[in-house]
């Protein structure tokens, strides 16, 4: 199952734009490189999240998994903060 590409491009625009700070947090703290200095959300399906993810010169891919299968617009939505969430969690002392 993929999502339309009307979603994908609302969610990741919309993600880029005004959650760029939480993009790099997330990726730093649930598995992608520590020192990221960027994390561009580029795409989602059913079964995860991907950023292109910038550190010093290189840039790569980082998959962050869902909790779930997911299949729609709100379950993106609730994904990301359960994403968020998580990163808190694990970040705090």
């Amino acid at each position: 199952m993929s999502f339309d590409p009307e979603i994908v491009t609302g969610v990741c625009g919309y993600m880029n734009a005004n959650q760029a700070e939480n993009n790099v947090f997330m990726v730093q703290w649930l598995g992608g490189p520590r020192d990221a200095t960027s994390a561009t959300m580029v795409g989602f399906d059913e079964t995860g999240v991907d950023f292109s993810v910038r550190v010093g010169d290189d840039e790569t891919m980082v998959r962050l998994p869902w909790t779930h299968q997911i299949s729609t617009r709100d379950e993106v939505r609730e994904q990301l903060f359960s994403l968020l969430d998580r990163a808190l969690t694990v970040s705090e002392p």
